[in-house]
């Protein structure tokens, strides 16, 4: 089996869409290098890791992988791109964490959602975080070949693309990129500036970005949930007139709590927020009553401009 292959195949779509939400969500330039087989015995944990086990036709780990400083330069530009502020942590808190996380997310829910699109017998898990060298000889374990592909970061650094791979059954299949868009709120009327706005998001960063775009709008009646079944309590005791809510949450996700505020006879209108675009997902959500889909990453220089494409009610 060829590392052509396999790049082409599993890795590029990981690779490209990197490099795409790279661009998009911390103004950085990157450029992926070739290809190649590592030494499985030589292969060292470099600092910082999102992760992605492979299972199916493969048996394996993806691992977007870091040096400590390069995950801290991409981490502060993802809080800058966002909130337009100058960041400039030396070290991985919990804002960059929560930078990092978000960016990990994007990319492996965009990438593994492009394969879903074609009949490849591969599953992707959720994204998780290595931070402890001590953890890396659990993801080598049973590991017989190691792809890595070289991202440079201009002016920044190297993050690297690892495929671990214990077992594979290759089938040749092509794979092309493609863009997303959201789904536009097909409403006219403007939701009015005094309204009460839900914001849905496991991710704290997420809602302080929405809220900040938010109050630029002069909406500054905003409550927040950081999961699906907290939300659904909430629409019930807080009554929001308008709901901003992200799909994929820890304890419930955002389909199943509009499934659940539906059933419980809400009409609120609301707008799905997610770096996931499964068209079955998007039909689903549209079906129980939506007003919109907005597709991550959202940035500070457009951001509060497409909220306010979204906040209409009529």
């Amino acid at each position: 089996m060829s590392v052509e292959a396999l790049y082409k195949v599993i890795l590029y779509p990981f690779i490209n869409e990197s490099l795409a939400s790279l661009k998009a969500m911390t103004n950085l330039v990157g450029e992926a290098g070739e290809a190649f087989v590592d030494n499985v015995d030589e292969f060292r944990f470099k600092g910082y890791a999102v992760c992605s086990e492979v299972t199916g036709g493969l048996d394996g780990v993806i691992m977007m992988h870091h040096y400590p400083e390069t995950a801290i330069a991409i981490g502060n530009s993802v809080c800058e791109n966002m909130f337009e502020e100058k960041y400039q942590f030396t070290e991985i808190n919990e804002e960059l964490s929560n930078a990092l996380a978000e960016w990990g997310n994007t990319i492996v829910g965009r990438s593994t959602d492009l394969h879903g699109r074609y009949s490849l017998d591969y599953k992707f898990s959720s994204p998780y975080f290595v931070h402890d060298v001590n953890d890396m000889d659990k993801y080598l374990a049973g590991v017989k070949e190691v792809i890595t592909v070289p991202i440079t970061i201009e002016g920044v650094g190297r993050y690297y693309f690892n495929l671990l791979i214990r077992h594979v059954e290759y089938q040749s299949v092509g794979i092309k990129r493609e863009a997303s868009s959201g789904i536009a709120n097909p409403h006219t009327k403007q939701l009015p500036v005094d309204s009460k706005i839900l914001l849905v998001d496991d991710s704290a960063m997420i809602r302080k970005a929405l809220r900040r775009y938010l109050a630029q709008l002069g909406y500054n009646n905003v409550v927040e949930a950081d999961d699906g079944s907290t939300a659904v309590t909430m629409v019930q005791q807080e009554q929001p007139d308008f709901m901003i809510m992200d799909v994929v949450m820890g304890e419930m996700n955002g389909d199943q709590a509009l499934a659940n505020i539906r059933a419980n006879g809400s009409k609120v209108p609301v707008v799905m927020l997610s770096s996931v675009t499964d068209q079955a997902l998007v039909k689903s959500c549209q079906s129980q009553g939506i007003s919109g889909f907005i597709f991550k990453p959202i940035q500070a220089d457009t951001g509060a401009q497409i909220v306010k494409n979204y906040l209409k009610i009529a």
